[in-house]
């Protein structure tokens, strides 16, 4: 199990690597992603951001304890709530599957 995730994370860092030498170094997108983040919550403004949540119970997910990233009211009091966007069928099948799949490998690693 511990070479699975050594070899899990030798595939991340050169994946990230890649991009970097396809696309440049882009640091600077994700200051802003965070700055703007900041902002919604240090100005009450309840902006809707793609952030990780508890997905129980949203989208059929059921009782699996999995954060996905979902679209997600954001004020001073963090999270106010996830906004129900529509989903066809397949896209909520396809996000039940990768809750599914996280919940596998976080049962798998005891976490």
């Amino acid at each position: 199990m511990e070479r699975k995730l050594e070899n899990i994370h030798k595939t991340v860092i050169d994946s990230a690597y890649e991009v970097i030498s396809l696309k440049g170094y882009t640091s600077w997108a994700i200051g802003y992603s965070v700055a703007n983040l900041a902002r919604s919550i240090l100005r009450d403004q309840r902006k809707i951001h793609p952030v990780s949540v508890l997905a129980k119970g949203f989208y059929s997910i059921g009782d699996a304890e999995v954060f996905l990233s979902l679209p997600a009211q954001l004020g001073r009091g963090g999270v106010l709530g996830v906004t129900n966007v529509h989903l066809n069928e397949e896209e909520e099948q396809r996000l039940r599957d990768s809750a599914k799949t996280i919940w596998d490998v976080q049962t798998q690693l005891g976490i």
